[in-house]
């Protein structure tokens, strides 16, 4: 077991310059702007900075995901303080649209002014700490900033050196963002811990700060485009998007979505777009669960949280101490792994779940992999929920699509509606948002799943 000093850091140093190559990405996407989360609320919010996270359901269908197809994440982690990795490999631009640039507000500060400056206990001694520069004010439409640089993310803007208790992390399996590599930081504060009572649904302490960058691909160098931002207060969960300006030089809050950014086809969703994917999580966060932190996450894993002390258990946790949720795992071999993991993360944990507030709550299709189903693959809700089961009345069918689909039809993906939908950027297509480009990785990986359906390893025999 990796050991860390609590709050330990992720070290300080020059970033990669604002503009220049990166190494290639995880995959996560359709993510977050501007609004107020809190961290289970009912009712209906407008969507505001100072508004409150709330259900309200999401129509329409089954969401079986994009993929991921631009590669893994290599050299997405904080080594020393830099950004390390080569080159980007793989992905694809996406189509262009027209530009839809949401307006920026002023310099703004978010909730304190020099939040966790000092580090964490066990940091290195000559990291940097983030010191609000005196320019920032508070933003026109909410408390968060309106530029990235007064967020505490980095230390030192111009030489993008990161705060010293900020640190990188990739999750094992991630959401598909047509090819845009990307890198993840968070902040958790001094001595706090995470209460994982609820393994579906990590409970996070006031303070915590989630950063994630989205570096563009194209015939050019990779240059970053946004980067995304969430913090939990004492009153929820606050939100937005920073889109970098073409040059890297600053980047401004912006929460009405860019539908083609720089002329890349990527596409910044809006506000309303983010709370309706991380409503589907209890507390928010999309890319911390057992799984997603566990065997082949890098930076900050389960593992590492663990031996920081980092994870508190209640009495009422399904295990008693967190060395037990070390053991969770995917069940099944290399190819149900591979399609499971893809679409418990791209589906599962922020749409087809059976929270309440998800959006595909009401469609009763589940792919979220729950610590209580993984006793086999066959206990999984995505096998029961899925395989042989017909489509709901409100589920969207591709165009020219035959009336005979099932979600997953055993050794047949072209009748698996899962499959179809994943193959479409059309109204029919899933994932909904995010996305203007098919994954064919994804659609391999879950469509070898499918092929593997054999009654010899457990599987039910295909529906007529």
């Amino acid at each position: 077991m990796t050991t860390a000093s609590a709050g330990g850091a992720g070290g300080s140093g020059a970033a990669a310059a604002a503009g220049g190559s990166r190494g290639t990405g995880d995959v996560h996407g359709n993510g977050g702007i501007g609004g107020v989360a809190s961290s289970h609320g009912g009712g209906s919010g407008s969507g505001g900075d100072s508004s409150t996270h709330s259900g309200g359901t999401h129509s329409g269908g089954t969401h079986s995901g994009g993929t991921h197809s631009g590669g893994t994440h290599s050299g997405g982690t904080h080594s020393g303080g830099t950004h390390s990795g080569g080159t980007h490999s793989g992905g694809s631009d996406g189509t262009a649209s027209t530009t839809a640039a949401g307006a920026g507000g002023v310099a703004g500060v978010a909730g304190s002014t020099t939040d966790g400056a000092a580090g964490a206990a066990g940091a290195s001694p000559d990291c940097v700490p983030f010191v609000m520069p005196d320019d920032c004010v508070a933003a026109e439409d909410g408390p968060l900033p309106a530029e990235l640089r007064c967020t505490g993310l980095y230390a030192d803007w111009e030489s993008r050196t990161l705060r010293c208790d900020v640190r990188a992390y990739a999750p094992a399996y991630e959401l598909w963002s047509d090819g845009a590599s990307k890198q993840r930081f968070v902040h958790l504060p001094p001595g706090s811990r995470i209460d994982v009572t609820n393994p579906e649904s990590f409970l996070y302490p006031v303070g915590t700060q989630f950063w994630k960058e989205f570096w563009l691909p194209g015939d050019a160098p990779e240059v970053v485009g946004e980067t995304r931002l969430l913090r939990k207060t004492a009153s929820g969960w606050l939100y937005t998007t920073y889109v970098w300006s073409e040059d890297g030089s600053t980047a401004v809050q912006t929460n009405t979505g860019v539908l083609d950014l720089h002329g890349t086809g990527h596409t910044v969703p809006t506000r309303e777009q983010c709370r309706g994917c991380h409503a589907g999580r209890g507390d928010f966060i999309l890319g911390w669960d057992f799984l997603m932190l566990g065997s082949g996450a890098s930076g900050v894993t389960l593992e590492t949280l663990v031996a920081e002390e980092r994870i508190d258990v209640s009495e009422d946790a399904p295990f008693p101490t967190a060395i037990d949720w070390l053991e969770l795992e995917i069940p099944g071999d290399a190819v149900e792994r591979a399609g499971l993991g893809y679409l418990h993360a791209n589906c599962g944990v922020s749409c087809h779940n059976r929270d309440y507030q998800a959006g595909a709550s009401i469609t009763g299709f589940y792919l979220r992999l729950d610590a209580a189903t993984l006793e086999s693959v066959q206990t999984t809700d995505a096998v029961v929920t899925g395989v042989n089961v017909t489509p709901g009345p409100e589920a969207e069918l591709p165009p020219g699509a035959p009336g005979s689909y099932y979600e997953f039809r055993p050794r047949d993906p072209a009748r698996s509606l899962a499959v179809a939908r994943m193959n479409v950027r059309t109204e029919a297509a899933m994932p909904l948002l995010g996305t203007n480009v098919v994954d064919r990785d994804g659609v391999d990986a879950v469509s070898a799943w499918i092929d593997s359906m054999t009654v010899e390893r457990g599987y039910p025999a295909a529906a007529p």
